[in-house]
């Protein structure tokens, strides 16, 4: 099995309203709609066994400096920013071709660097 974490950008609402559990604030934020519409609107991401559309998220901040020659969508170079973040984390079954999606999630993110991880990982399972 693979997992795949996208890193998405939030504003403070939505992740305040998210950690509160509403979930109606996912479709709110356009980026972290589109990224969870990419999971769903597929049978490669989010198919664990016999489900669909299968994702969690993790609430936080992220920091970073952009560097001199950075174009960055939030702060400005030399300067250490904090944004808030929901890192959606999804799986894929192992050799699944997963380009296509995680083209689209690119294509959806507003960051100049993008961070998704993919890696392999073990479910354990009652099966």
């Amino acid at each position: 099995m693979q997992v795949v974490r996208v890193h998405c950008p939030v504003s403070g609402d939505v992740l305040a309203r998210l950690q509160a559990g509403e979930v109606a604030a996912l479709h709110d934020d356009p980026v972290l709609a589109a990224i969870v519409a990419i999971i769903r609107g597929g049978d490669v991401l989010g198919a664990i066994g016999p489900y669909r559309g299968v994702f969690e998220l993790g609430f936080g901040l992220e920091s970073f400096v952009p560097g001199a020659d950075a174009v960055p969508t939030t702060g400005r170079a030399g300067t250490a920013e904090v944004v808030a973040t929901v890192v959606v984390k999804t799986y894929a079954a192992t050799g699944a071709a997963i380009d296509t999606a995680l083209a689209a999630i690119i294509a959806a993110h507003p960051w100049e660097v993008p961070v998704i991880e993919v890696g392999a990982v073990e479910l354990v399972t009652s099966e």
